[in-house]
């Protein structure tokens, strides 16, 4: 099953798919073959733990799905200690990695740095790779739905330091959690951010 792009509402999963599902993984799923703001009610309103829509041209109605919304980029990243340990931050009663909104003309690698800088008080950090892109819709405080793309980076720092949160953004904690050791995360977080951790698990598995 070729999924072109997945979009997360909370913990809930919008897949793109080129081809139908087979029977049994429909069950949960509401499945639609046109993106329109009314169909998007309907699933946010419903039940439902998924939403997929079928397209011979997946890429298109993704496109299509887009404009239903306010699109916002950001950047941040998954920081390792030199002990193999990774960062995590608690805002808004979940665990999540350090994000934010990207400025105007800033290089997306700049950004990354400056938010995971600006929320953990974490220096020398040093980009290794880049990593998955995530989508997530939300409503924001002023009633207006958006579409968050968000560019993430696995970093490293050279040295083990004690990470400050960013109380002015709503962040209580900053924390360095063992990767093999993240069920009070996976179990308090957002979709895409459980979807890009078990990336990372796997990645690490492979290297």
């Amino acid at each position: 099953m070729d999924i072109t792009y997945a979009v997360f509402f909370d913990q809930r999963k919008i897949s793109f798919l080129s081809e139908p599902l087979r029977p049994a993984a429909c069950r949960g799923t509401l499945i639609k073959e046109s993106a329109n703001w009314e169909d998007f009610e309907e699933f946010i309103r419903s039940d439902k733990t998924s939403l997929a829509y079928v397209s011979k041209d997946p890429a298109r109605l993704f496109r299509q799905f887009a404009t239903m919304f306010q699109y916002v980029e950001a950047a941040g990243g998954l920081v390792s200690d030199p002990a193999g340990y990774w960062l995590f931050i608690f805002r808004r009663d979940r665990w999540d990695l350090p994000k934010g909104m990207m400025e105007q003309n800033e290089p997306v690698r700049d950004a990354a740095i400056r938010e995971v800088t600006e929320e953990c008080g974490i220096e020398r950090l040093e980009i290794l790779h880049p990593l998955p892109q995530t989508y997530h819709v939300y409503e924001t405080q002023n009633g207006v739905w958006a579409l968050k793309k968000t560019h993430w980076y696995y970093m490293q720092t050279k040295t083990c330091c004690q990470a400050e949160p960013q109380v002015s953004e709503g962040i209580t904690r900053a924390e360095w959690k063992h990767p093999d050791h993240l069920a009070d995360v996976m179990q308090n977080t957002y979709g895409n951010i459980k979807e890009l951790l078990r990336f990372c698990q796997q990645f690490k598995k492979q290297a």
